[in-house]
Order: C-alpha cells, then sequence, then structure tokens
C-alpha cells in the first residue's frame, strides 16, 4: 500500500508539473518568441525603407514581397481583445510554428489580396493567442502590420449562420472553410481573413471559424489606421 501511495503521489506531481509547463511556462515561451519576431519584423521594415529609392515618397512603399519560410511577415492587432494584444505572424501552422505565434496557411492569399488570406492560432497554450475568439462580433476589426502596408479587414456574419453570429464551429475536416470563397461565408469572390482555432479550450474535437472581408490597405507611412486609435 505504501508503495502504491507513492507513486500515486510521484503521478500527482509529474500531472501538476505538466499543467504548469502548459498553462504557464508555454506563454514564457510564446512571450519571448514573440519578442524575437518582432525584432525580425522591425529590421525587415527599416531594410525595405532603406532600399527604397530617394527620389520615391514614403508613402508610396513597395508592395509586399512573397512569404519566405521561417520569417515573420506581420502583426495582427484585434481591437476587441485589447489594446495591449498583438500576435506575429509567419507562414506554416505546425505546432512548431504556431508556438512562435499565428500561422499563415500556405497556399492561402497573402495579406490584402483577391482570395482568402487564412490565419491559425492556439487557443490555449503558448499564449492563449485566440482564447478569445467566441466573444468576436460581427463588424470587428482584424488589423494587419505588414512590412510595407496596413491591411485592415472587418468581421461579417456567415451566410450559414442565422441571427448576429460571427463565429462558425466545425470539424476539423471541414477544410472548405479555407477556399478562396468559403462557401458557408460568402457567395462571390474577394478579399477574405479567415480565423481558425480550437474547439473546445483544452481540446480540438471542434474548430471555431471567423470571416472578414477586407476593408482598407494603405502604406505604414501613413500612420496606425483608424481602429487602432483611440
Amino acid at each position: 500500500m505504501r508503495g502504491l501511495g507513492e507513486v500515486f503521489i510521484t503521478l500527482g506531481v509529474v500531472i501538476l508539473l505538466f499543467v504548469v509547463y502548459q498553462l504557464y511556462w508555454t506563454g514564457v515561451l510564446a512571450d519571448r518568441a514573440r519578442a524575437d519576431e518582432m525584432r525580425k519584423l522591425d529590421e525587415a521594415r527599416k531594410r525595405t525603407v532603406a532600399a527604397m529609392p530617394r527620389d520615391v515618397p514614403v508613402a508610396q512603399a513597395p508592395k509586399q514581397a512573397p512569404y519566405e519560410d521561417g520569417e515573420p511577415f506581420g502583426t495582427m492587432y484585434v481591437p476587441r481583445f485589447g489594446s495591449d494584444w498583438y500576435k506575429t505572424i509567419r507562414p506554416g501552422v505546425s505546432p512548431k510554428e504556431l508556438q512562435k505565434g499565428l500561422g499563415w496557411y500556405k497556399g492561402s492569399a497573402q495579406a490584402g489580396e483577391d482570395g482568402n488570406f487564412a490565419i491559425a492560432g492556439h487557443r490555449k497554450t503558448y499564449g492563449d493567442p485566440f482564447l478569445n475568439v467566441p466573444k468576436l462580433q460581427v463588424g470587428d476589426k482584424i488589423v494587419i502590420e505588414g512590412i510595407t502596408e496596413w491591411f485592415v479587414y472587418s468581421i461579417d456574419k456567415p451566410v450559414s449562420l442565422n441571427g448576429d453570429k460571427a463565429v462558425l464551429k466545425t470539424i476539423p475536416e471541414d477544410v472548405h472553410v479555407l477556399d478562396a470563397v468559403p462557401e458557408k461565408a460568402y457567395r462571390t469572390p474577394g478579399k477574405y481573413i479567415t480565423l481558425t482555432t480550437c474547439e473546445p479550450e483544452f481540446g480540438s474535437t471542434h474548430r471555431l471559424i471567423v470571416w472578414g472581408h477586407l476593408e482598407s490597405r494603405t502604406p505604414l507611412a501613413a500612420g496606425k489606421p483608424a481602429a487602432l486609435q483611440g
């Protein structure tokens, strides 16, 4: 009995340490990774400005280049999540990529372009980036700060939902939510954004989906868009 009790105590300690790791330490790792990704983004923006011909106005910054594996290409802001919420984005949605922030589904459109700009993020662990996705409402803004431009998206009500609901619950196999024209959200082509995350918080049996359309696209030199002011 004593030996069995010691086994249970040991298992309890191991489980507790695992919970602490998942809920706390992964958040610390995510914050460190975000700081490093932000440094890379700042350097990329400075290089872009420095490479511009001197006779070209700053407001006419070059358009975004194709996204490169392993390199962050933008920062996402969602005012609904609070003024201090921001996450970096890089190509790829593997567990390794999502440990560093948000991930872009390769093959989907780039920010501001025709098609579907699709982004994934953890619901829990690694900074809980998309923990509050269920709180998003129709009309809320999603702002992307790229290397040369701001992109502002406005969240829409999917055509497949009734009322004013903005968040669709579906299964992982429902890959059509990433289509260039997701049939559960839109009927015609456009410039869209899709956010995906797991449901429930501590599981992955389902997915939560949010869609929006491009509202504006302006050079970084023009200053923060209205959605981030005030």
